[in-house]
């Protein structure tokens, strides 16, 4: 009899307890305190009486019932609720298990009587449940189980240690056979040995990550057999479906504001199309727009495209998950405050070639003087300029020392006037002056890549104490062998001069003389004197 009623007041109140969340707020299931026993919650408190918090309340709880559950002569049937006009005690053996108050009653949405009823059924069960997780035919079953679960473990670790030692030996017999190099064009991209070498390290892993995979379940099932570490399984399963669900239920969350991404990244792509084709066209002069030159194109979309990506992030970036969080919104200050810290320079260097581009100083291809350097212009970016010098040696140069620095181009005008060229000598008031501009216009006229039209032309720049100055100008549009023509320009200035009888030769030099020849060379002198005896 005693049993039947014990089971029946067990029966009543699970039947009681399982109607109990239809009648309870979110609110109270989110905020009561579980005292809980042998895998049995007895009652749920989320009311203070006195000093004693809820959580005091279901500590003392449990401490209690766990003292009263060594006792193996105690008979269920002591424990009784004993009714009063505040409270409803349940006892045992004049021991009070717990206090049941109108709150708590109020807080489960039941009578006081009926939740002293419900609590009594599941003390009873859980002291029932303690005992049978105590009896020795229990804890037998347990390491029975325990022993047939380490034998199929250590089977199944058997069996995956014999499948991946046959897979590592069969990977390496395909070396060079059904495993094959990967060639882009005539680049060897992987050799046979690195693809052997990365599928072997592959099946490293997923052994790695199965025998791991293995044991965390191995744990929960052994603990599973013990009630004493049931708990415990319930907890190292739940470290993994918790994270699984919390990943499964963003993702689903996450699905709409997937599609407002995507349609952001559709219009973007077409918007960036329809912007490339336009700028296309004014690269190919098929577009042309008064004041917008066709070499800022190309620039030009490499800005705006920056710039409508920019926005899209923006327009993107709260539906991105997790983008609200304090450890996004921390990362990304971070980042930030390190990019502008460190990206000083290089965004300086940014703005000035963005300045540049639209200065259009020199174009690639220019001989330009830069500061102290000359040179073509070889490359120009948002951040450098390269110049290569006439002895081959490639010069980088930042784009705000560009700015900041005087430009000389020696090109601009190669296409329509030319440039043009000049050099001076210094002859004494002897000769007379049409001989000098003569020689200096033959000069000219014998040097290659100099330009027939314009005219060469000389102007005497100076009327100095003991001679005259002399510079011929002369056109070219050649201007990337600049050095090379005046080379040739200064010989062909000696030739003609010497040829003509004329020193170059500082005046002061010449009335200095102590009886010393002229500079002119013999063969020049001889070449004048016979001309000079045929014109007699």
């Amino acid at each position: 009899m005693k049993f039947l009623s014990i089971l029946f007041l067990s029966l009543l109140g699970s039947l009681a307890w399982s109607q109990e969340p239809a009648k309870l707020s979110a609110d109270t299931v989110e905020s009561c305190i579980p005292a809980v026993y042998a895998r049995i919650t007895i009652i749920c408190l989320r009311s203070k009486v006195g000093a004693f918090s809820p959580e005091e309340r279901v500590h003392a709880i449990e401490q209690k019932v766990e003292k009263l559950s060594l006792d193996a002569s105690f008979d269920l049937n002591d424990i009784v609720a004993v009714t009063d006009k505040t409270s409803t005690d349940i006892d045992a053996r004049d021991i009070i298990l717990l206090s049941v108050h109108d709150a708590d009653a109020a807080d489960m949405g039941m009578t006081r009587d009926l939740l002293a009823g419900i609590t009594v059924g599941k003390i009873k069960s859980a002291l029932k449940q303690s005992r049978d997780d105590r009896r020795p035919r229990t804890l037998l079953l347990a390491t029975v189980y325990t022993l047939l679960s380490v034998i199929v473990f250590a089977l199944l670790l058997f069996f995956i240690s014999k499948i991946y030692s046959r897979a590592y030996r069969t990977i390496a017999t395909y070396k060079d056979t059904k495993i094959r190099p990967i060639s882009v064009r005539n680049y060897e991209l992987l050799t046979s040995d690195r693809i052997v070498a990365l599928i072997t390290w592959i099946a490293q892993v997923s052994r790695f990550l199965l025998t791991v995979l293995l044991i965390y379940l191995f744990l929960p099932i052994v603990f599973s057999f013990f009630p004493a570490t049931e708990n415990l399984s319930g907890q190292l399963i739940g470290y993994v479906v918790e994270p699984l669900k919390q990943i499964a239920h963003h993702a689903v969350a996450f699905i709409p504001n997937l599609f407002f991404i995507a349609i952001i990244g559709v219009v973007t792509k077409y918007v960036l199309g329809f912007v490339r084709f336009i700028f296309n066209e004014i690269e190919r002069g098929s577009l042309q727009i008064p004041g917008f030159y066709r070499d800022w194109a190309e620039p030009t979309y490499k800005l705006v495209r920056v710039s409508i990506w920019a926005f899209a992030l923006v327009m993107a970036f709260p539906y991105i998950p997790g983008s609200s969080s304090p450890a996004f919104q921390g990362i990304s200050v971070f980042a930030g405050l390190l990019l502008s810290i460190g990206s000083s320079s290089a965004i300086s260097n940014m703005v000035a070639g963005i300045v540049i581009t639209y200065m259009r100083p020199f174009r690639l291809g220019d001989r330009v003087r830069i500061s102290d350097t000359v040179g073509d212009v070889i490359e120009k970016n948002l951040l450098i300029t390269r110049v290569k010098t006439i002895k081959e040696v490639e010069i980088t140069i930042p784009n705000s020392m560009v700015l900041s620095s005087h430009i000389i181009n020696y090109s601009a005008t190669s296409n329509t006037t030319g440039m043009i060229l000049n050099t001076s000598v210094t002859i004494g008031y002897d000769v007379p002056w049409k001989n000098v501009h003569a020689a200096l216009l033959e000069a000219a006229r014998r040097t290659e890549l100099i330009e027939k039209t314009p005219i060469p032309f000389v102007l005497q720049t100076a009327l100095s104490d003991f001679f005259v100055a002399y510079e011929i100008n002369a056109s070219t549009r050649s201007p990337n062998k600049m050095a090379t023509i005046y080379s040739v320009l200064h010989q062909n200035i000696q030739d003609s001069f010497n040829e003509a009888g004329i020193e170059i030769m500082s005046p002061h030099y010449t009335s200095l003389r102590d009886g010393n020849g002229s500079t002119i060379p013999a063969g020049y002198r001889t070449q004048k004197s016979d001309q000079a005896h045929s014109d007699s």
